[in-house]
């Protein structure tokens, strides 16, 4: 059992809430302080205690190390700053000068002084050897909720609730600057180890990363839902943590300001974060009483769940069809490699959930458009936001790159607005609809634009150059979708009026009325070669029609509940359909006949896209569980079928009551994660006796499985929950 991997590490339950904690700089000890006043320290061999320092009498707000080790400080909710001989166990000093609670704390470089921050405003900063204050710095308006030192030891750092930031000579008490720009609370600081880059978090949701020297703000960083509590910079200084109220940590390239990995978990605010002196792993404290231990480089950190928090309204190709993009309720885009299902890249940066996007025609650029009214533009290779566009007033429901890629329209509640891709500069603003825009589509010659929205009866054909309406298309119902056909001659639309319409988008005329359906059709799409329409409903059916006559040429009736998507094959001989009856059907065409049905996704299909590469036969369904799924078509003997190509693997390593009785091989950590998971008895421990079998991956999951009568995961990636992380699969499983 040496050489297997479960994936998670042990976290610490303890009894109380935990607000802080902090590794030893050596890393073989984590501090963590207590909601009763006591502070445990814990051995990160085996993650046993070693030893408990009372004496504080309400909660620890914070706690650090001294630079070799042998002190820690901590602040308290009593009012009090303490000073401990960490071996040995005993207080040396208290400093009782504040007049409210103490809320932040910090250790010196040099080791002489320790800084605290308190309620009343001020930062006190003491002498460590004789316990006599050397400076009382004052300025502030409001609580100190963070204090730092910077890596020299000669400046030192105060985050307060008057949203400021004041850096002060450590020598002298000056204020070298006052940095300004945050809208709420300033509660977390960290200085980069190079000391020339002020990371802050606040209550305003952001990180934001300031020059030391000049005291300005170079980088914004957004994507937390809620305050951000606390910040920590590795070692290395490359990547910076964040903790939130939202429950989350997240961890962001310092350099690109790129949010690669969400650690999710907890089941209360993150309260405090601290890296391990190598980088390695990361601890986050929270008031749901446990410590979590996260492997963030590995990426055996447990994380759940898969993939998106929620619902994917949006998986698209890119045009290259090297990768997919996934977008949804939660805000965020993942950029998936195709062939391995490793989630590359987490663009985090809207506030509400993203309703539409788009890759442009080069594959080089993202357009997301959101509910917080924005319309953001990414680099697909950095992960960076090139733009935020700003302008509407309301939720921004579409958006779509012309043809050539250099402008980009986007839809919002009685406006359409079309912007220079490379500018960012608004050209116009088409109003017609009184109600929301939820679909855009550029003509293949990139001349023309249809403008709908469920909502309405109507569809605008508008110039694109001259923002002009050329031709107002009716139905008798909302429309709910519009296609052109690949020449650009036709539009088909689709409409509660329960019909399929084709429109002339030279001259405005209704070319065909395709009737059939007995309740609301939902989505329509053309053949890659334009001779058919493929139409869904509200009640499960699927139709296919001559796009030239308008005659039904099949029906296909296999959905219980309405079809979300319709998606054609590269070459036009198969379409899958998705639906709220969480099953996807892949049929021909040609015959009529469904050739295969998957049943095992286990929620409600939202979206669906086929590979763009003809000769690839993978198509991607995003899910209202948030999950991305990959399938593929294979042949075989003539007879084609869905295999899954890369899916998530959801939940955490299931061992209740299984046995590990005499099972060699076991470290201490993984012997406490089994237990902590539920599993009983004690195994072999001296893994040097040659008389003791060290047993593989497979028996050992094969003994749990006898010895328990309960379900452990198959496959290897069962058994690590999913890691948001490059160059990682995100708990997926591939099929090779």
């Amino acid at each position: 059992m040496a050489a297997v991997q479960f994936g998670e590490l042990p976290f610490i339950q303890e009894t109380q809430e935990v607000r802080s904690c902090a590794y030893s700089p050596d890393g073989y000890s984590l501090a963590v302080g207590l909601d009763n006043g006591d502070i445990k320290v814990y051995s990160t061999s085996n993650w046993e205690q070693t030893r408990t320092l009372t004496g504080h009498s309400k909660t620890i707000r914070r706690i650090a190390f001294s630079r070799n080790g042998d002190r820690l400080v901590s602040g308290s909710a009593d009012s009090t700053v303490r000073l401990w001989n960490v071996e040995e166990g005993f207080c040396i000093n208290i400093f009782s000068e504040h007049k409210g609670e103490v809320n932040c704390v910090a250790y010196s470089p040099g080791v002489d002084t320790i800084a605290s921050g308190d309620d009343e405003g001020t930062v006190r900063v003491w002498d460590v050897g004789t316990g006599d204050p050397r400076l009382v710095l004052t300025g502030h308006t409001s609580y100190i909720l963070s204090v730092a030192y910077s890596p020299n030891g000669h400046q030192i750092a105060s985050g307060s609730g008057d949203n400021t930031i004041r850096i002060c000579d450590i020598e002298t008490g000056m204020c070298i600057h006052t940095l300004s720009g945050h809208g709420d609370y300033v509660w977390g600081l960290a200085y980069s180890p190079q000391g020339d880059k002020l990371a802050s978090g606040s209550g305003d949701k952001t990180v934001r990363l300031w020059d030391v020297e000049t005291g300005t703000c170079h980088r914004t960083l957004s994507g937390h839902d809620s305050s951000i509590l606390t910040l920590a910079y590795s070692l290395q200084g490359d990547v910076i943590a964040s903790a939130s109220d939202d429950m989350t940590v997240r961890l962001w390239d310092s350099e690109t300001g790129t949010c690669h990995q969400i650690l999710t978990g907890h089941s209360h605010q993150v309260a405090c974060v601290a890296f391990s002196p190598d980088g390695a792993r990361l601890a986050s404290a929270s008031p749901d009483q446990t410590v979590r231990l996260w492997d963030v480089r590995s990426g055996g950190a447990r994380q759940v769940p898969v993939g998106h928090r929620n619902g994917v309204l949006n998986v698209k190709y890119s045009p290259r069809g090297d990768q997919v993009a996934s977008s949804g309720y939660d805000g965020t885009i993942r950029l998936w490699d195709v062939e391995t299902g490793v989630c590359r890249r987490t663009l985090a940066g809207h506030s509400s959930r993203i309703e539409s996007m788009a890759y442009s025609p080069r594959s080089d650029q993202i357009a997301s458009a959101s509910d917080d009214r924005t319309v953001k533009l990414w680099d697909v290779e950095t992960g960076a936001c090139c733009n935020t566009l700003i302008g509407h007033n309301d939720w921004v429901f579409a958006v779509a790159y012309s043809p050539r890629g250099d402008q980009l329209a986007s839809g919002a509640k009685g406006e359409v607005r079309i912007w220079d891709v490379g500018t960012g500069e608004c050209r116009h603003i088409m109003i017609g609809h009184s109600d929301r825009v939820t679909s855009i589509v550029y003509s293949p010659n990139g001349n023309q634009i249809a403008l709908s929205s469920e909502y309405s009866d109507t569809i605008h054909l508008r110039d694109v150059d001259s923002g002009a309406r050329l031709h107002t298309l009716e139905h008798d119902g909302g429309v709910s979708g519009t296609v052109y056909s690949p020449q650009g001659d036709l539009l088909a639309s689709t409409s509660y009026d329960m019909s399929v319409k084709l429109w002339d988008v030279e001259t405005g005329e209704c070319r065909n009325i395709l009737l059939g359906h007995g309740i609301y059709v939902m989505v329509v799409v053309y053949s890659p070669q334009g001779d058919q329409v493929a139409s869904g409903d509200n009640d499960g059916t699927v139709r296919i029609w001559n796009a030239e006559t308008g005659e039904c040429c099949h029906t296909f009736t296999g959905h219980t509940e309405t079809v979300t998507s319709i998606v054609y094959s590269p070459k036009g001989e198969q379409i899958i359909s998705g639906s709220w009856d969480k099953t996807v059907q892949l049929w021909d065409v040609v015959s009529g006949q469904c050739l295969s049905t998957i049943q095992t996704i286990n929620s409600t299909i939202l979206s669906m896209a086929w590979s763009t590469t003809p000769d690839v036969n993978y198509f991607v369904v995003g899910c209202d569980d948030g999950s991305v799924h990959m399938w593929r078509v294979v042949e075989d003997e003539g007879m084609k079928s869905l295999r899954p190509r890369w899916r998530p693997v959801k939940g955490e390593l299931v061992v209740k009551d299984a046995s590990i009785q005499g099972v060699s091989g076991l470290s201490q950590a993984d012997e406490q994660l089994l237990k902590q998971r539920g599993a009983v008895g004690k195994p072999l421990v001296r893994l040097h006796e040659a008389t003791k079998k060290v047993v593989g991956l497979a028996s050992v999951v094969s003994t749990l499985k006898k010895t328990s009568g309960k379900t452990v995961q198959d496959h290897p990636s069962s058994c690590s929950p999913s890691i948001e992380q490059p160059g990682q699969q995100e708990g997926r499983e591939v099929d090779t």
